[in-house]
């Protein structure tokens, strides 16, 4: 049972990417449909937000792909026994991902002091410089991997949806119409539990 440990975190990570790129609000009219990073992208030109009236900070839905990108470059430190592909693929494609969230050219140049694009920069980076990091993952203790890809369970998913549940009836006044809750949502709760279940399993069965 334990070697499959690794491989149910990577499938909560694929489930939790696959949940960021899936609607999160949907909509009969495809343009009105918007995923996490959508919404990373929209959130800001809303009056409400824009005017301080509701306090959202936009950088939380970028965390539904970060987060999951981390996961998956420390599921191989779950595995006995990680050797070539499987060692240093999960950590560099984590690392791809992240930098495809940093700014488009020409902001990214000035970035790091710009105050539309300096959440976004730094969190970016953060992340792709973990992924890499990853790589000597295995010489943490257990529990500390395990209380890790648990936190970022957490944050890569239930952080975006509070930030969502406060956005929503903004979105529900300009549709006319109430605003349900995507499968990029669910597929994001699926991804979430999963991590959670494997690093339990991770502490609950001997090596």
């Amino acid at each position: 049972m334990r070697r499959w440990i690794p491989w149910v975190l990577i499938l909560g990570a694929m489930l939790g990417l696959a949940g960021a790129v899936t609607p999160w609000i949907p909509h009969r009219a495809a343009a009105l449909r918007l995923n996490a990073l959508d919404l990373f992208v929209v959130v800001r030109l809303l009056p409400q937000v824009r005017d301080g009236v509701v306090r959202v900070a936009r950088e939380v839905f970028l965390l539904p792909l970060l987060a999951p990108a981390l996961v998956l470059a420390l599921a191989p430190t779950f595995s006995l026994r990680p050797r070539g592909l499987f060692r240093y693929g999960g950590p560099l494609v984590a690392a791809a991902l992240s930098l495809t969230m940093l700014p488009p050219y020409p902001p990214i140049l000035t970035a790091w002091r710009a105050p539309l694009y300096r959440g976004q920069f730094f969190l970016t980076v953060g992340f792709c410089g973990l992924a890499l990091l990853s790589l000597w993952g295995a010489r943490l203790p257990e529990r500390a991997r395990v209380g890790l890809v648990a936190l970022l369970a957490l944050v890569g998913w239930l952080l975006p949806f509070l930030a969502f549940l406060r956005v929503r009836p903004i979105f529900a006044a300009l549709y006319g119409a109430p605003v349900g809750m995507g499968p990029g949502l669910v597929l994001g709760a699926l991804g979430a539990g999963l991590i959670l279940a494997s690093g339990a399993g991770a502490l609950l069965l001997k090596r």
